[in-house]
């Protein structure tokens, strides 16, 4: 069977992280609040070549974990990310709500978008 209706679509090599952070009792709405500052302060221009960025919110079994999905066009600019200014101010700000370090899972990926 053919679908006589056409999908267009875009696909592009980018590169992105995948953050898994465990927050403190009590701190989650604050965390959010900054987290959505920072993926703000990241797609305002401020960081060139980040392409997008998800708050993957907290799971009912898990009320105090919070994941975040970003992306670039390459890892170079990943790693201009990893030291910008941006990041240090939102770990700056975030670092005492957090239970223990991030856990990151960094990837080349295949992106797609309608």
């Amino acid at each position: 069977y053919r679908s006589r209706r056409t999908t267009h679509f875009r696909m592009a090599e980018r590169y992105g992280i995948i953050v898994t952070l465990k927050v403190k009792e009590g701190k989650m709405e604050e965390l959010l609040e900054l987290s959505k500052g920072h993926f703000l302060r990241q797609h305002d221009g401020r960081e060139p070549n980040a392409t997008l960025a998800s708050i993957v919110m907290p799971l009912p079994d898990d009320p105090n974990t919070i994941r975040y999905f970003e992306q670039w066009v390459s890892k170079e600019d990943y790693e201009l990310h990893s030291n910008h200014e941006n990041l240090q101010f939102f770990f700056g700000k975030a670092g005492p709500l957090l239970d223990g370090a991030p856990v990151i899972v960094e990837a080349p990926m295949i992106h797609f978008t309608k």
